[in-house]
């Protein structure tokens, strides 16, 4: 998060996101967190996109911030918009254009959002009522201003959020896990739905590990970044962290991601909010280097979160990706048809295997359908786990805590929840 991608000056910024969950208003975060100087908004709006930076016809809706049509952002800071009526439907996309009257740093991760931005030229000035892309001259997969929109629900179960890397980023991948598991609870009736968000960052860390890409993208170390990013967000029940694999890495050991795995449930449990760990996959050299020593640091992490009973629930990732499958035995290493290439990022087919093991009744839901798998396998006879990764014949049983009991619900009317 921490690249600068140039300045925007008198110019408009028009971001799209895919909403989760639907509702009957929304608004919208602006942040200005990596910002060089205060971020002047001298207007803004939203609307249903049509397509690329065109707004459906009769939805353009001006945004106010305390009943203002613009707002100054300090550096390090977001603000939200005031509520806009406005039906919303899951899978819906929505556009929100804001118009910068100063200057400021654009800052974006350069990965795998599917959130997409349009920008005009600097000195372009205010085009947020703009209803086609005429102006808007520039694109990018990634985003610069935008980072939540809340959707105003008068029922329902609020928000998981997943703190993760590059692997829950999609980097090398056309699906993301979390994507995939979103399918799968849409297909629970209606009153059991809630939004996945995705706060993966590639190269992010959980821990303060030095060298680490914190200061040239990877973004704050998780332990630092898990209030902001995920209790600060609105409606969050449960928070999902994936994160260690880079620690060890960069030359963390296995004690160290542990402290740091602690640190975030002592976090999440000082909120009130239920904290659920994932197992690190496992990986070879590849595109980056990786010992053996690591990866037995690696299946000791593995082998801490889901035995200790530190989470409230645990999802075992490492096992359904291993090589063990269709005849093979190698559950150190990646099952080949989900790699990406790189020994350490699963393609298409290893994030949907990943999404449908996990079991939703660990996120407080009802058990969801799995959607069709992308490549079939047959776990191995005779296949034997290893330490952190049990056999895919006789997986680990998940463990859960009853640490303390949360609520899906903040209040006993409408809530705001981030998609």
């Amino acid at each position: 998060m921490a690249w600068g991608y140039g300045t925007a000056s008198n110019a408009t910024v028009r971001e799209v996101a895919t909403l989760k969950i639907g509702g009957s208003a929304l608004r919208i975060r602006i942040s200005n967190l990596f910002g060089n100087q205060p971020l002047v908004v001298g207007d803004a709006t939203v609307a249903v996109d049509a397509g690329g930076a065109t707004l459906a016809p009769g939805t353009l809706r001006p945004l106010t911030f305390g009943g203002n049509p613009g707002v100054t952002i300090p550096i390090g800071g977001f603000v939200y918009s005031d509520p806009v009526p406005m039906t919303a439907s899951a899978g819906q996309v929505v556009a929100a254009s804001v118009y910068i009257s100063n200057t400021d740093l654009m800052t974006v991760h350069p990965c795998c959002d599917t959130t997409a931005s349009y920008f005009s030229a600097n000195g372009a000035g205010n085009l947020t009522a703009n209803p086609s892309q005429t102006g808007f001259a520039g694109t990018s997969p990634w985003p610069r201003l935008v980072d939540a929109v809340d959707v105003l629900q008068t029922s329902g179960n609020g928000s998981i959020v997943v703190i993760g890397d590059s692997i829950t980023d999609g980097y090398h991948s056309a699906q993301r896990w979390t994507d995939v598991l979103q399918q799968r609870i849409d297909l629970l009736p209606v009153a059991s739905r809630l939004a996945v968000i995705n706060e993966g960052i590639t190269a992010n860390t959980l821990t303060a590990v030095v060298p680490s890409d914190a200061s040239d993208g990877g973004g704050p170390p998780g332990v630092s970044r898990l209030a902001r990013d995920a209790l600060d967000q609105s409606g969050v029940t449960e928070i999902v962290l994936f994160l260690g694999t880079n620690d060890l890495y960069f030359g963390a050991g296995s004690q160290q991601v542990i402290a740091g795995l602690q640190q975030a449930i002592t976090t999440a449990h000082q909120a009130g909010v239920r904290i659920i760990g994932v197992t690190l996959l496992p990986r070879e050299a590849g595109e980056e280097a990786w010992s053996p020593a690591q990866q037995s640091a690696l299946q000791q992490v593995d082998d801490w979160i889901l035995t200790s009973g530190a989470f409230d629930g645990v999802l075992n990732f490492a096992t359904p990706v291993a090589d063990v499958y269709n005849g093979a035995c190698a559950p150190t290493a990646m099952f080949p048809p989900y790699d990406s290439g790189d020994h350490l990022h699963p393609n298409a087919a290893g994030q949907t295997a990943m999404a449908n093991s996990v079991d939703t009744t660990v996120l407080g839901l009802p058990a969801a359908p799995t959607v069709p798998p992308m490549v079939a396998v047959t776990p191995t006879p005779g296949c034997a786990g290893v330490l952190g990764i049990p056999s895919a014949t006789a997986p680990a049983p998940t463990t859960t805590t009853t640490m303390q009991p949360t609520t899906r619900s903040r209040s006993p009317s409408s809530k705001p929840t981030t998609t």
